[in-house]
Order: C-alpha cells, then structure tokens, then sequence
C-alpha cells in the first residue's frame, strides 16, 4: 500500500469551492486489475443466489437479499443484467480490504471532518458495454437523512475501475452545488422522491469527469451528480465506499432487511 495522503492546500481549496477533489493515479493497473477480480467475483456470488422478488422502485429496480443482508439493483430495462449492489462489505473480505487503504481514508477524513471516521456503506456500481443504464440527477444526502443521525458529514471516495468517458456514462458532477443545500425533488411518493427534478435544475452545469482508471474523486453528500447510460462496447465499473465519523452505525444495522430466506 502507498503511504497516505491528506489533502494538501490547493485541494481543501478545491473541496471548499468546487464540493469534489480528484485524484489521477491513486491505483496503479496491477491494483485496478486486483480490484476489478473482486468485484467481478462479488457479482458471481451474486448472480448464484437464489433470485427474489424484483421491484421497480423510483428510477431502480432492486432485490432484497435477505440472507445476505445486502440489496441488489438489477437493471430497469434488463432484469437479468446486475447493475449494483449496496453494501457488501460484510460478504467480500478483499474489498473491504480495500475500503481500509489509507489512500481513500485519509483523504476522506479531510471531507468527513473527523480524525476517527468508519465505513457507513459501500456501493459497486456497473455498467455494462451497451446496456449500462443511467444514475439519475441526485445529491446522496436524502437517501441517508432517514437513517442516519450524521448524513450531512459522510463522504464518498469513488474508484474509476475502467477509464471513463463520456461514451461509457462517466459521473458528471456540479461543482459548487454542495453549498447550496437541497436541491428541489420530484414530487412524487416512496423511493422516487430522493430523485432530483431534471426540469428544476438547470443540466448545463453538469461536469463529466473523463478520467483514467486508477483515478478517485472524493466528495461530501450534497454534490449534485448523474452518469448517463454506456453507449461503448466496454464495461464503465465503479466502487464507491462511503466513511462516517466514528461511533455511528453502519448502513446494513439501519436496514430492516427482515428474517433471512432459505437459499
């Protein structure tokens, strides 16, 4: 592992103005390769489980898995295509190892606000060559604010597992939109109403971030940010892990995932 790194000057400037600081060349390809084998061999477990219901909720369709205590998203326009899984800490040893290298804690530390800070949730998102749909419009602090008494102080460190381009849905972020509090939702019930109404905001703000694999982009919970849908013939796989100040629960104790199923 490389030593660690706080953020410097420059970028707690950048934090302050712009809500996000990117990092190229935090993972050399040998590490990326290693990570992208345990996240390919998470779907694999995944895609063996015994398959649930599937419900189409807001813009998503998910599995609960019970016995795994995890939830699983399933593409909206392909129902047998893993688009993601949130969390998976607890069932994959290697990633979470990866959740713990120094180069996403310490630098997250400088967004939480906290010497002490803890994985709150963990998420692995694909999108696959041609069939990769999109992330909505949203800032991640709504979907959080229910369950968890310190929403507005978690920070998220993004590891671009492929090089992403505009071509493959790469994230696209606002800069300077966390410091305008919450964006105007959609007016409608259930999980749907997290989502940010596209016709309220005005879109050309939004930045693609084209980065190399190995890159890492580290922001707070306000950032408004999307990625569209992958129109390449390449996989776009990011891994996303989510730190809290210390002392606070993690996600998967705030779920109510109910009795586990029989596999």
């Amino acid at each position: 592992m490389a030593d660690a790194r706080r953020f410097d000057a420059d970028e707690k400037r950048e934090l302050d103005e712009n809500g996000f600081v990117l990092r190229r060349g935090v993972f050399d390809d040998g590490e990326i390769g290693a990570i992208r084998d345990d996240c390919e061999a998470l779907v694999t477990r995944l895609l063996e489980e015994k398959r649930h219901t599937k419900l189409v909720v807001g813009s998503y369709r998910f599995e609960l898995q019970r016995r795994l205590r995890t939830i699983v998203k399933w593409e909206k326009d392909d129902p047998d295509l893993l688009q993601g899984v949130e969390p998976f800490a607890h069932i994959s040893e290697a990633l979470r190892s990866w959740a713990l290298d120094p180069r996403l804690v310490d630098p997250s530390k400088d967004v939480v606000g906290a010497e002490q800070i803890d994985l709150f949730t963990e998420k692995l998102n694909l999108k696959r060559a041609h069939k990769g749909g999109p992330i909505v419009l949203h800032q991640d602090h709504p979907y959080w604010s229910d369950v968890s008494q310190v929403a507005s102080r978690v920070a998220t460190a993004m590891i671009f597992l492929d090089d992403a381009t505009i071509e493959n849905g790469c994230l696209e972020v606002v800069p300077g939109s966390h410091r305008e509090g919450l964006q105007q939702r959609l007016a409608v019930e259930g999980f749907g109403a997290f989502e940010m109404d596209p016709a309220k905001f005005n879109l050309s703000r939004l930045t693609p971030l084209e980065v190399p694999a190995g890159s890492a982009v580290f922001f707070g919970p306000f950032l408004v940010h999307r990625s569209l849908p992958n129109r390449s013939g390449e996989d776009r796989r990011a891994l996303l892990f989510s730190y809290q100040p210390a002392g606070y629960p993690h996600l998967r104790d705030l779920v109510n995932y109910g009795p586990p199923r029989e596999p």
